[in-house]
């Protein structure tokens, strides 16, 4: 089983930005997770509003990794992440180019940044926002655990049952 760091803040601007200008002093598999950012984002720059102590924000740091290997990254990630879900008997589907939705609502989304130095990614990091127990989303297509499910979720706990599952399928997808 491949080893791992976890760093957990209370507030930062953002998980990925914090691992991007901190890559080079931390090993592959870092994950930074934080109560709450400041900053968080999505594609092309997209807010990511959420409140604080609400939902699961988290980013990895993969370094090194063979750049014939990045769309094994994804698949990772968003496989870990239905499974994940699914394992509370929440249906949910991918949205492309990176969301997970349930109906028509957005659940969760996954940012993928990279630096390159020819065939080699110097970097890969995955930055995650899953809605657990916010309930407004100041009229934005969302929903979260606590509006399915009907009743507040423990982060803590659901966080490392995702963990679990990231950690244990890494090795399957040879990244």
């Amino acid at each position: 089983m491949i080893s791992y760091t976890l760093l957990e803040f209370d507030t930062l601007d953002s998980t990925s930005d914090f691992l991007k200008e901190n890559h080079s002093y931390f090993p592959h598999m870092t994950m930074i997770r934080t109560n709450h950012q400041e900053k968080g984002r999505g594609q092309f720059e997209r807010v990511w509003i959420s409140n604080k102590n609400e939902n699961i924000m988290f980013s990895i740091l993969l370094k090194e990794v063979d750049i014939k290997r990045v769309g094994n990254v994804k698949l990772w990630i968003l496989e870990s992440l239905i499974t994940f879900i699914n394992t509370y008997g929440i249906n949910c589907f991918f949205k492309e180019p990176n969301d997970i939705y349930v109906d028509d609502k957005k659940l969760c989304g996954i940012l993928i940044e990279t630096q390159a130095s020819e065939d080699i990614y110097d970097y890969i990091v995955v930055g995650v926002g899953l809605n657990i127990n916010q309930e407004q989303f100041d009229g934005l297509p969302a929903t979260s655990f606590k509006n399915i499910l009907g009743s507040k979720q423990d982060l803590k706990k659901l966080f490392s049952k995702l963990l679990s599952i990231l950690i244990k399928d890494y090795e399957r997808y040879h990244i």
